[in-house]
């Protein structure tokens, strides 16, 4: 099997997305990120942050395949909201690939995209991470904005590589309880380039959305997101019922797949420090089912 080098990886690792209440609401998080999830949706939520978060991801993949993210949100006053997040995927069987050289030793390149071509070489061990520093901060009462700056790493049998990217995000409070949301990821692209010659390509997606809550308890959203070099959009929308303050009740729609969830809440009683743990569940993607499952303390 032969592939161009120069993979565009929109749905690869590099771009798996982490929180079960987001996830559990089909993505639709652009303008909802107000929690310590918002480093990883829209950096701008993080000016909504008050207090001290540690939480933690886990999405089962497959039998062989977990990732797991960590995140750490520290709000610094009025200055607003520093934020440190790493993800790691471990996988036992992932297809590896090699570059595809000449007799001479020199690598064959693509008669359209003028690329290296690459290889199937084999199923192997395949390593990624990738850690993200982030900042937000409210300028005014009804506008937030933040920044999240993030290095890629990987290693795919007996090759790495590495790559640096930069997202950025908006949010808008208007009247009658809206929200507006505004996100890029990976501006400019992120190339992640490997010691064997190949690149995988992360492209700029532009993304937007919109949150309405009717009442106090029940939250409705909706986002829609799209590469920006190659116009695709992507809808999702996803709505959420909060029952009293300990359990809340998620469902959302991505690519026509179902999603769903549930979050429970509680106080330790000890200086306002609260636990809560949210699972996702989303049907029929390129993994098939995924389990999703975030634990959150705030101090």
């Amino acid at each position: 099997m032969f592939l161009a080098a120069t993979v565009h990886a929109e749905d690869s690792f590099l771009g798996l997305a982490f929180g079960a209440r987001p996830l559990a609401m089909g993505g639709a998080y652009t303008a909802v990120a107000d929690d310590a999830q918002a480093l990883l949706w829209n950096p701008a939520g993080l000016a909504a942050l008050d207090r001290i978060s540690l939480s933690g991801s886990q999405n089962h993949l497959s039998f062989t395949e977990n990732v797991f993210a960590l995140t750490l949100n520290v709000p610094v006053g009025r200055l607003g909201t520093l934020a440190l997040a790493g993800q790691h995927l471990n996988a036992v069987d992932a297809a590896l690939t090699r570059p595809v050289l000449d007799a001479g030793g020199n690598p064959v390149l693509d008669p359209l995209t003028r690329q290296p071509l690459v290889e199937l070489a084999g199923f192997g061990r395949e390593s990624d991470g990738s850690f993200l520093m982030g900042y937000g901060r409210a300028f005014t009462p009804w506008l937030q904005v933040g920044g999240a700056a993030k290095a890629l790493v990987g290693k795919a049998g007996s090759t790495s590589g590495r790559g640096f990217g930069v997202n950025a995000g908006m949010s808008v409070s208007v009247p009658h309880a809206v929200k507006l949301g505004v996100g890029g990821e990976d501006l400019g692209r992120t190339v992640v380039r490997w010691l064997d010659g190949t690149r995988t390509v992360l492209p700029t997606v532009a993304r937007l959305g919109a949150s309405w809550e009717p009442f106090g308890a029940w939250l409705l959203s909706a986002d829609a997101l799209t590469p920006i070099r190659r116009i695709r959009v992507q809808w999702t929308a996803g709505t959420e019922w909060r029952v009293a303050d300990v359990l809340s009740l998620r469902a959302g729609v991505r690519d026509a797949r179902l999603t769903g969830g549930v979050g429970f809440r509680m106080g330790t009683g000890s200086g306002g420090t609260s636990a809560s743990a949210d699972y996702a569940f989303v049907t029929g993607d390129a993994h098939e089912d995924r389990n999703r499952l975030t634990l959150t303390v705030t101090f």
